[in-house]
């Protein structure tokens, strides 16, 4: 007997169902991640489509084991093995998310809800989110690490993480 499905095996299988379909559908936007562009509680309109065709510098929709969530397009590649790979980030943080596959695009966040109309999401130029020192140099850290093994990428990813949160702490103590 094959045991149930958890909620996000359901997910990560309604994916590419969505993205076949071009429909736009809405969510909520519930962390802080993306700090002033789409603040937590945000209705947001997600563009189904297919993940080749995200552009850099746009917010994304991607279906991750813990859900959904978007953040902006940084780098498109592939890992060592050939494999599509993205590098996202939340506007309201300098650090990047690890490596998730390209295929995990659910679509583009094209617009957002700013009572009593919905305004279209900004998009960034990726070459000067790229630029800015610390997050320029983390974010090559982690392309470097996918093209020598997802699993180094995803710790080098995390390492970052661990350190903003620690130092983001410390200036909030003094």
């Amino acid at each position: 007997m094959a045991s149930p499905r958890s909620d996000a095996e359901w997910s990560l299988a309604l994916a590419p169902l969505l993205q076949r379909t071009g429909r736009v559908i809405e969510s909520e936007i519930s962390g802080v991640s993306m700090g002033s562009t789409l603040p937590a509680g945000t209705r947001i309109r997600i563009q189904c489509e297919d993940p080749a065709s995200a552009r850099l510098g746009t917010v994304v929709a991607i279906m991750a084991e813990r859900g959904l969530f978007g953040h902006r397009l940084l780098w498109r590649g592939t890992d060592r093995r050939g494999y599509p790979t993205v590098l996202t980030r939340g506007d309201g943080s300098p650090v990047c998310d690890p490596p998730v596959a390209a295929d995990r695009i659910l679509g583009e966040i094209t617009h957002w809800y700013a009572a009593p109309e919905w305004r279209p999401v900004p998009v960034a130029d990726a070459a000067p989110l790229l630029r800015r020192v610390p997050p320029g140099l983390m974010l090559l850290a982690v392309r470097l690490a996918v093209a020598i093994d997802l699993r180094l990428a995803t710790r080098v990813a995390a390492a970052f993480a661990a350190l903003h949160r620690r130092l983001a702490a410390r200036n909030a103590s003094t």
